[in-house]
């Protein structure tokens, strides 16, 4: 039986070496390799879902926040919908920003990005008109601005954040696509950092899951690319 590279598709081959981790970064002993050289690690592959975010975002070097969040959405354990897509945006973004050296990343504001997200619920955007990946653009700004409820600008810009990531969402009309969400969220918060706190990080967006979701808006998508 042939298994596949869930990051490229290409087919793994049995070998007995040692891998950097396609996830995580860190050097490992690997059993598995496809032509490329993708590996993923034990402790990638038994982490829950905010350990994985957290280790991917902290390892990573890249420095577009997009080719952060295609890398974790193409883990096994990825669900094509699910409240997975909450925590992502936030983390990548300062992830990219740090990669960047645009801002510093201090210990323990990865986990303070996921743990502020992780709580929504599915299906929430249709239940209570609040999308996990659109919070996170409003996370972001709190953690880069230090706002709290007591403060003003910082709090007024935090949810202007949140604010403009769901007018945008909304706008792309339904049903619901995390993938789409997640891309218009960080659409969002580039042009948010620049315009307000003079944070220029460009992203291009650009789905890999057309091909995988079985509900994908296709031509309704402006990230659709097949």
């Amino acid at each position: 039986m042939a298994y596949h590279c869930v990051v490229c598709g290409d087919e793994l081959a049995q070998v007995d070496t040692v891998a950097v981790c396609t996830f995580c970064g860190h050097e490992t002993p690997s059993k598995y390799l496809c032509s490329a050289g993708h590996h993923i690690c034990e402790e990638c592959q038994l982490a829950d879902w905010p350990q994985l975010v957290e280790r991917v975002c902290e390892g990573s070097h890249q420095t577009d926040p997009v080719s952060i969040v295609n890398l974790i959405m193409k883990h096994p354990m990825s669900i094509m919908h699910s409240p997975q897509h909450h925590i992502l945006v936030s983390a990548a973004v300062l992830a990219a920003l740090r990669n960047n050296r645009m801002r510093p990343l201090a210990p323990g504001r990865l986990a303070s990005a996921i743990e502020r997200t992780k709580g929504i619920p599915m299906g929430a955007c249709g239940t209570r008109g609040e999308c996990g990946a659109a919070i996170c653009v409003g996370t972001l700004v709190s953690i880069l601005t230090s706002a709290n409820y007591q403060k003003d600008r910082e709090r007024s810009l935090a949810l202007q954040a949140s604010a403009e990531a769901l007018l945008t969402i909304a706008q792309a009309g339904g049903p619901r696509c995390c993938k789409q969400s997640v891309y218009l969220s960080l659409e969002t918060a580039s042009i948010f950092l620049k315009r307000e706190l003079g944070i220029d990080l460009s992203v291009e967006p650009r789905c890999e899951f057309d091909q995988v979701n079985e509900e994908c808006k296709k031509e309704r998508c402006k990230y659709f690319v097949h």
